[in-house]
C-alpha cells in the first residue's frame, strides 16, 4: 500500500503545531502502527502514560487512507478523542479527513418513545418517580433544540429511570424501516454521519455488538484499533453474553398482552416464568444445564411458550407492539441458548440487587474474537497496561491471538479493498515512558505485616496503622483502592477516627461525585472498591499517595473465573500461574497507574500485601507495574511523602479560577499536550465561560477541545 504522507512528517506537523515536544516513544509507537498497517498484521503495543499513544496511533491511520475504527473502553478517552486529539490532526497536518463518533442507540434519545412516554396509560421498564411529568417536558424541549439527542447533552434530566423511558436499546428497535419516526430517528442520523467518517470513533461495547451482529452495526473498515486493549476481552465477553430473570418475562407479558397477543397464551407464559422465577431461586452460583432436570425444563418450557406467545402478534402500523415484538425475539433468543449452551459456555445465577437472574457468556472469549474479528480485519491493540513483557502472552491469548508469524494483507477484492490474511499471529512492542520513574515515586510493600489471607484480623490492624501514618504524611492526597467492600468500609471508619482529613467512600454518593470531590478538595482522602482501580484519573496535588489494600487476586468461586480455571487444569497448566496471577498483574498495575499521571507528578504507590515482597509470584506481579524505585521501609515512604506534597501544586479548590478580563483571557489556548490540559482542568475551573473543575471550557460553538488562557492563567496565580 502507499502512504497519503509519511507518518513520521505528520506526527511531527501535529506535535509542533500543538506546542509539544518530540518523545521517542511516541515515534516507536507510530513507526510500530505504521508497520502493521503497510503490511496487514496484527499489533499488540504497549505504550504507558504520558507517552502520547492516541496521537502516535491516529497519524499511521489518517496517514494511510484507509477506513479505520478506533474502540476505546471508557467515555474519557473517546471524548479526549474526538476532542482533542482528532480536531488538532486536522487543524495541524496537512491531510484532510473526516471523523465522526458514535455510541449505542441508547445513548441516543428515541422520538417514538418519547411520544409513548407521554400517554397516560404509558408503561415504563422502571419506575420512573413523582416529577417524571417535569423531567418529561425538559426532555421534550431537549429533542426539539438538540441536533444529536445524546445523553451527554444532559444533566439532572438524564437520570436513569427517565432516560430508559425514552431512548431505545438495540434489542427494542423496530428499525429505521419500520418506525414512523425513522427518518427523524437520531440513532439513526449518528449512522449516516458515521457512513462518511474516514475514523470512526466508538466504544468497545459498541464494537462487540457489532461482531456479535457478524458486522450489521457499523459501517465496513479496513482495520480497527482498540485503545485500552486491556479491557477488551472483559468487554467481547459481557457482549457475547446472554441473560434472563423472571421479573424480565413478567415486564414482557404485560407488553404483549397490550400489544394484542393472546391472553390465554400470555397467561401461561407468565406461569412459566414462575416456575422459571422458583428454578431461579433455588440456585446460586454456576448451574449445569442438562443436568439441572428443574431448570432445563424450566427454560424448554419459558422458550416455548414466550414463541406461542409472540407468534402473532400483529405488529402493522403499531410501534409499540413492534418494540415488543423486537424485545420477545431477543428474549426467545436467549432461552433457548440457555437451555442449549455450548462447550465453551458457562451458565449461573447471579444476584442483582434483590434479584437473581440466569446468566450466560463464554469461558473465554479468545476464540470468540479470533473468528469475528481477527481472521476479519488487522487488529492494533494499543494500551497503557497489558501486564508484564512483550510477547505479552496471557492478555495475547484471551484476545484470541497465537503466538505464530504475523500475517499479511491478502489480494483486493472486486470494489478495489484490500482483504486480510492477518490470521491469528502478531507482533509486539513495548515503547519507552517519558517519566522518570525511579525518580517520581516509590512502591512501598509492607513486608512485615502479617499474610492477609492467613491472618486477616492482625492483618488489617497492621494495615489501619499503616494507612494512617502513610495519610498523614501526604496531608492527604491519597486514593485508597480496596480488593472488597468491607475493606471499603473498614478503612474509611478508621481514617475519620484518627485522621482530620474529609473522607470519601463508595457507597456515600454517586462515584462521579466523589471523583469530582476528590480532584477539587487537595488533601480529601477517596476509599473505594474495583470500579476506581482503573476509572479516576486525579493528576498533580489530588493524588500523592496511593494505597493498595491486597494483591488483587480474582475471586475463586466466581462463575466466570472457576471455569476459566478449570478450563486451564484441563488443558494440563497450572490455573494459578495461567489464570490468576495475569489477572492480578493487570489490575494491580491499573490501580498502580492511578499516580504518576505527567511528569510533574510525584509520590507513592503503597501496598499493605507482604506477599508482594516476598512470595516467589512476585517477579511476574512486579513486572506488570511501573518501574518505581521500591522500598519496605515505612519511614523511608513517609519522608518522600513529607518531601512531595508541600511541593505538589497547592490551587485552590471547590470555586473556578479568579476573576480574568480582556481580549487575552478569551484567548484559547491550543498549544498544551492532552496531560497539560487534563492537569489544568482537574485543578481548576474558568471564570471565561463559568465551567467547574474538570470541565471542558466552551465557546460560541459549544464545548471546545482548547482551554481558555484566563484559566490556564489562573494555574499560576
Amino acid at each position: 500500500m502507499s502512504w497519503r504522507l509519511d507518518p513520521h512528517a505528520l506526527l511531527d506537523e501535529a506535535v509542533s503545531g500543538m506546542g509539544g515536544e518530540r518523545r521517542e516513544g511516541q515515534h516507536q509507537l507510530t513507526t510500530a502502527v505504521a508497520d502493521a498497517i503497510a503490511k496487514g498484521h496484527h499489533l499488540l503495543a504497549e505504550a504507558p502514560t504520558g507517552s502520547g499513544k492516541s496521537l502516535a496511533y491516529l497519524v499511521p491511520a489518517v496517514a494511510s487512507g484507509l477506513r479505520v475504527v478506533v474502540a476505546t473502553s471508557t467515555i474519557a478517552l473517546q471524548s479526549q478523542l474526538a476532542g482533542k486529539d482528532l480536531p488538532a490532526l486536522q487543524e495541524y497536518g496537512t491531510l484532510k479527513f473526516s471523523f465522526a463518533v458514535l455510541k449505542g442507540r441508547s445513548n441516543y434519545l428515541c422520538r417514538a418513545k418519547l411520544r409513548a412516554a407521554a400517554a397516560p396509560d404509558a408503561l415504563f421498564e422502571q419506575p420512573v418517580g413523582r416529577d417524571f411529568g417535569r423531567r418529561l417536558e425538559r426532555l421534550r424541549a431537549f429533542a426539539e433544540r438538540s441536533e444529536t439527542g445524546d445523553r451527554s447533552e444532559l444533566d439532572d434530566d438524564a437520570n436513569g429511570a427517565a432516560w430508559a423511558a425514552v431512548s431505545c436499546a438495540s434489542g427494542e428497535c423496530p428499525g429505521k424501516a419500520d418506525c414512523d419516526d425513522g427518518g427523524e430517528c437520531f440513532a439513526e442520523r449518528a449512522r449516516d454521519r458515521a457512513q462518511d467518517a474516514s475514523v470512526l470513533v466508538v466504544n468497545h461495547a459498541l464494537y462487540c455488538a457489532h461482531l456479535a451482529s457478524e458486522g450489521r452495526v457499523l459501517p465496513d473498515h479496513d482495520l480497527v484499533i482498540l485503545d485500552e486493549a486491556h479491557s477488551f476481552p472483559e468487554n467481547a465477553t459481557n457482549a457475547f453474553a446472554g441473560d434472563v430473570s423472571a421479573d424480565a418475562l413478567t415486564r414482557l407479558s404485560t407488553m404483549l398482552v397490550r400489544s394484542g397477543a393472546d391472553t390465554e397464551a400470555v397467561n401461561q407464559l407468565a406461569e412459566a416464568g414462575r416456575a422459571l422465577s422458583a428454578a431461579i431461586e433455588a440456585r446460586d452460583g454456576t448451574v449445569h444445564v442438562g443436568a439441572d432436570e428443574q431448570i432445563d425444563q424450566a427454560l424448554l418450557l419459558a422458550a416455548e411458550r414466550l414463541a406461542r406467545a409472540s407468534a402473532r402478534l400483529k405488529t402493522a402500523g403499531d410501534e409499540y407492539a413492534k418494540r415488543t415484538a423486537s424485545i420477545a425475539t431477543g428474549r426467545l433468543e436467549v432461552l433457548r441458548r440457555l437451555a442449549a449452551p455450548g462447550p465453551d459456555d458457562v451458565v449461573w445465577v447471579e444476584r442483582v440487587g434483590r434479584s437473581r437472574r440466569l446468566r450466560i457468556a463464554p469461558v473465554d472469549a479468545g476464540e470468540t474474537i479470533a473468528n469475528a474479528l481477527l481472521a476479519r480485519r488487522p487488529v492494533i491493540a494499543v494500551s497503557a497496561t497489558l501486564g508484564g513483557d512483550p510477547p505479552f502472552p496471557a492478555l495475547a491469548r484471551q484476545m484470541g491471538f497465537l503466538p505464530d508469524e504475523p500475517g499479511s494483507w491478502g489480494d483486493r477484492d472486486d470494489e478495489g479493498r484490500w482483504t486480510s490474511n492477518a490470521g491469528r499471529g502478531y507482533a509486539a512492542v513495548q515503547t519507552p515512558s517519558s517519566f522518570d520513574w525511579k525518580t517520581q515515586a516509590i512502591l512501598y510493600v509492607a513486608k512485615d505485616l502479617p499474610d492477609p489471607a492467613r491472618a486477616r484480623e492482625a492483618w488489617m490492624e497492621g494495615s489501619a496503622d499503616r494507612l494512617c501514618e502513610l495519610v498523614n504524611a501526604a496531608g492527604g492526597r491519597a486514593l485508597v483502592l480496596c480488593t472488597s467492600r468491607a475493606n471499603v468500609e473498614r478503612f474509611a471508619d478508621v481514617l475519620r477516627e484518627r485522621t482530620e482529613h474529609d473522607v470519601l467512600a463508595q457507597g456515600d454518593r454517586d462515584s462521579g461525585q466523589l471523583m469530582k470531590e476528590f480532584v477539587e478538595d487537595e488533601t480529601s482522602v477517596l476509599v473505594g472498591t474495583r470500579s476506581f482501580w482503573a476509572g479516576i484519573d486525579a493528576a498533580g496535588a489530588s493524588c500523592v499517595l496511593v494505597v493498595i489494600d491486597r494483591i488483587p487476586f480474582p475471586v475463586p468461586d466466581e462463575p466466570l473465573h472457576a471455569a476459566r480455571r478449570a478450563r486451564a487444569q484441563q488443558r494440563g497448566v497450572d490455573a494459578f500461574v495461567a489464570v490468576d496471577l495475569p489477572a492480578a498483574a493487570l489490575v494491580l498495575a491499573q490501580g498502580a497507574g492511578r499516580l504518576v499521571r505527567t511528569k510533574a507528578d510525584r509520590g507513592v504507590v503503597a501496598v499493605f500485601d507482604p506477599r508482594l515482597a516476598k512470595q516467589g509470584y512476585r517477579t511476574q506481579l512486579l513486572a506488570a507495574m511501573p518501574a518505581f524505585r521500591r522500598s519496605v521501609d515505612l519511614a523511608e515512604a513517609c519522608a518522600f511523602l513529607e518531601t512531595v506534597a508541600p511541593s505538589a501544586p497547592a490551587l485552590r479548590r471547590k470555586k473556578s479560577a479568579s476573576p480574568a478580563t480582556g481580549l487575552a483571557a478569551r484567548h484559547m489556548r491550543d498549544d498544551l499536550s492532552t496531560d497539560e490540559a487534563t492537569l489544568v482542568r482537574n485543578l481548576v475551573g474558568c471564570s471565561v465561560c463559568s465551567v467547574a473543575v474538570t470541565e471542558r471550557c466552551r465557546d460560541d460553538n459549544g464545548t471546545s477541545a482548547y482551554l481558555h488562557e484566563g484559566r490556564v492563567r489562573a494555574l499560576h496565580e
